[in-house]
């Protein structure tokens, strides 16, 4: 999966830009996360994504970019997945229609099909890309991609770093690279010295869950604590943007998740119970 959820920080004092309905106060999502559908080119050890969910159309997709906005609470729209660029349909015609709508449009993705020229695009806002560690080996073998995923993903953050494009980078701490985020911090400080423009750092717990995580819970769980002391560890660079705490990525007072199930749209806060996802079962 792409990892494009949010679960509860401090909200930032200003909303993303885009026109609200008349008298919106933000009653209910800012940001909606649209799973496309659920396949993937590339296969994660964390992977949270299930198989059990449909494909939108882009009609249906479209349809529910125009419902978001008459309900006049929702700001941002992520295009998700699976990865979106494995979608059968146009993205980039999507996020067209997201912008005239007036929605800030960011694409979750892991990078490796991107349409050349990518970082110009007008239809696309800000691009979210994974990092999880700044060794090869480490990312590579929690992203599993022909053994060059990190090299992909440095080469898309050169792309838009080259055109000041906006970026939020998204890092899932696992028992196995824990003891390297503070180094993903560090290259991201020198990635906006050298001109590059990084919106937000998404810290994610891993998840037992999904058709990764649940095969791989008790080798990638971390040991209680350690999640929160390798958030203080980032926060503590003091770097020039804002870090995430992303402990459940399923639970948000702010953010909205969508998918197709059988010819409807599902939603989140109705399906999901509202008790949060634990790890104790594993210990």
């Amino acid at each position: 999966m792409s990892v494009v959820g949010f679960a509860d920080s401090p909200a930032p004092p200003l909303p993303e830009s885009g026109p609200l309905s008349p008298g919106a106060r933000f009653t209910g999502p800012r940001v909606a996360v649209v799973f496309l559908q659920p396949r993937c080119n590339m296969h994660c050890t964390f992977c949270i994504t299930e198989d059990n969910f449909n494909a939108f159309a882009f009609d249906q997709a479209a349809g529910l970019l125009r419902d978001l906005r008459a309900g006049g609470t929702v700001r941002s729209v992520v295009l998700g997945g699976g990865e979106p660029f494995d979608w059968p349909h146009d993205v980039i015609a999507l996020g067209a229609l997201g912008r005239r709508l007036g929605f800030t449009m960011q694409v979750g993705t892991n990078g490796i099909a991107v349409p050349d020229g990518f970082e110009h695009l007008d239809a696309i806002d800000r691009w979210v890309l994974p990092l999880e560690s700044v060794q090869p080996q480490s990312h590579n073998a929690m992203r599993l991609y022909r053994g060059r995923h990190h090299a992909i993903v440095l080469d898309r953050l050169e792309a838009l770093r080259r055109v000041s494009k906006s970026v939020t980078i998204s890092t899932v701490i696992t028992q196995n690279n824990f003891d390297e985020v503070a180094d993903v911090g560090r290259f991201l400080g020198k990635y906006i010295q050298r001109g590059g423009n990084v919106h937000a750092w998404h810290l994610y717990q891993f998840l037992p869950i999904g058709r990764g995580g649940a095969v791989h819970g008790a080798q990638l769980a971390l040991l209680p604590g350690m999640y929160e002391y390798v958030c203080a560890q980032a926060e503590a660079l003091g770097l020039p943007f804002r870090i995430y705490r992303r402990s459940d990525m399923y639970h948000s007072r702010t953010v909205e998740f969508y998918w197709m199930d059988r010819g409807a749209v599902r939603c989140g806060s109705e399906a999901w119970a509202p008790t949060p996802i634990t790890i104790s079962a594993l210990r």
